[in-house]
């Protein structure tokens, strides 16, 4: 699978250890936020909410059209601004 999203660069969050292209997201239903971020060895995109650490699925990556159940995904995060 292959993706492009394009995501303010106000969002954008430093690589670490095992996470890249890394950026918050505001949750749908709360005014919490999540990060969002491609795991380096795999691929594959995760996010710090609850329903993706207990069920690797979550409607935030859906809403980017990214893959849950740690399916791994190329492409490229565009930062703007």
């Amino acid at each position: 699978m292959s993706v492009t999203i394009n995501v303010p660069s106000t969002q954008r969050l430093p690589d670490n250890k095992q996470w890249t292209n890394r950026f918050e997201i505001r949750s749908q239903s709360s005014n919490r936020i999540y990060t969002v971020a491609q795991n380096k060895k795999r691929g594959h995109f995760g996010c710090s909410c609850p329903g993706w650490i207990y069920h690797r699925k979550c409607k935030h990556l859906s809403a980017l059209g990214l893959p849950n159940h740690e399916i791994p995904v190329s492409g490229r995060i565009t930062f703007a601004g």
